[in-house]
């Protein structure tokens, strides 16, 4: 059962009242608690491999990766990677119903500056969680194979309405709204995860 605000409150003046030594030995159980909680955080990224993508949906307003952003629609999921279309870099993005895609010509002098890295072989898949936990942005690659064979030719594929993505090499199933935990097949690791953020305006996934 939670503490009242009161009771927190008569506890923090308790502890304070401490002589000198005991509230030097408590500062110090709560900043290793502190630390012990950030550095748990900071694993729920991947460091091991480099990604960095940033895209403005406001100058790309047709874009199916806008589908993905919206808080309000969690549970939709797209694809995206790049390409080349006669000299110009292309953000392609699939939505996870596997077959409506759009495609977005990086023109503008702020974009052509900038220098993507979609994971470890030009593949995210990025959207919100339908059980509430945020805005998420996995590696296309799945990580049990690039684990077990050093080898970066293991794309996941859409299962389950999109829900969930697939490895055709091991067959461990992932699902996308939970963190990228093994569903199906082998124990394993879960999905690569990255650091996704969304403005408004700008998306930008990194690590």
């Amino acid at each position: 059962m939670r503490k009242s605000t009161e009771s927190i409150r008569r506890e923090v003046q308790r502890l304070m009242s401490m002589p000198g030594n005991c509230r030097c030995l408590l500062t110090a159980l709560l900043f290793s608690a502190a630390l012990l909680f950030s550095c748990d955080a900071d694993n729920e990224y991947d460091t091991d491999h480099r990604c960095f993508f940033t895209f403005d949906t406001s100058l790309h307003i047709t874009s199916f990766i806008q589908n993905a952003l919206n808080p309000l629609a969690p549970g939709i999921f797209v694809w995206v990677y790049t390409s080349q279309k006669s000299g110009v870099m292309v953000v392609n993005a699939q939505l996870n119903d596997g077959k409506t895609s759009s495609a977005d010509n990086i023109t503008s002098a702020k974009e052509n500056y900038t220098t993507y890295i979609l994971g470890m072989n030009n593949g995210l898949f990025i959207g919100y969680s339908s059980l509430g936990n945020g805005l998420f942005a996995f590696d296309r690659q799945c990580p049990n194979c690039v684990s077990d064979y050093n080898l970066y030719k293991y794309p996941l594929t859409w299962a389950n309405n999109g829900q969930w993505v697939r490895c055709g090499q091991c067959q461990r199933t992932y699902d996308l709204n939970n963190f990228g935990v093994i569903i199906d097949g082998e124990k394993g690791k879960k999905l690569i995860r990255y650091q996704a953020n969304y403005n408004g305006t700008v998306l930008t996934v990194r690590n």
